[in-house]
């Protein structure tokens, strides 16, 4: 005797799939207490994905990638925030990576930094500059180090954040206080071409039958698109 299961709930399943493999990936939320210096408000950060402790007018647009990005720090952590609508830009960052640049001179310069995913690794970054003893490649919630969170929200917006420990940056995170730094991202560039389904990236409303390279995908194949870097400056107030 089988059992026969509708070929809907089977699809359904195989959408799923990705989803359910990324947030494996996530720990329970890891929790910190700060306060924005431009204004009273407070801010309880969880390193989950979810952005929505952050203020939204705090947020600055990158008008090439529709990125948005937005920097805090308390006395023991450097916080950083992306959020992702564009489509094809998550396609670039899951494929091929997106390295995050600290110039603690204010410079624009990248040569320390954090690069993720490694390999299209989503669960692993590499760690360049902060130490002699770098690059190094570690996991995204590794203790005593950098830790990483991202998610896709109901809208199928990218949100990936950032937690720097500040020993990290300056050994005396004292010297810090009101050190004006630079902060930086840029998508690496892809040498391979992937599909949504292999790179776990939310279909949205692509019809879930259409085979991983039909004209159905919602990101083109091609790998030709070039990005530049985008910055920011974060005065690091205790």
């Amino acid at each position: 005797m089988y059992l026969r299961v509708p070929k809907l709930a089977i699809m359904k399943t195989i959408f799923i799939l990705p989803l359910i493999t990324l947030n494996s990936f996530f720990e329970p939320s890891i929790h910190y207490s700060t306060i924005i210096q431009t204004d009273t408000t407070s801010i309880i950060h969880s390193l989950d994905g979810n952005i929505s402790e952050w203020p939204s007018e705090k947020f600055i647009s990158d008008k090439e990638t529709k990125t948005r990005f937005v920097t805090d720090n308390d006395t023991q952590f450097l916080f950083l925030a992306l959020t992702i609508p564009d489509r094809t830009t998550q396609r670039k960052i899951m494929q091929s990576g997106i390295n995050l640049y600290v110039d603690l001179k204010g410079k624009k310069k990248e040569n320390v930094g954090i690069e993720f995913p490694v390999a299209s690794n989503p669960a692993a970054m590499r760690l360049f500059g902060f130490s002699d003893s770098e690059p190094v490649i570690l996991d995204i919630r590794s203790k005593g180090t950098v830790n990483i969170a991202f998610s896709w929200d109901s809208s199928n917006v990218l949100n990936i954040e950032y937690n720097i420990p500040l020993k990290m940056i300056e050994g005396s995170v004292s010297d810090l206080h009101n050190k004006k730094i630079s902060v930086g991202w840029k998508l690496n560039e892809a040498e391979t071409s992937f599909s949504n389904t292999q790179l776990g990236v939310p279909s949205g409303n692509r019809s879930r039958t259409a085979a991983p390279n039909s004209t159905g995908s919602d990101f083109p194949q091609s790998t030709a698109i070039k990005y530049k870097s985008f910055w920011t400056s974060h005065t690091i107030i205790f």
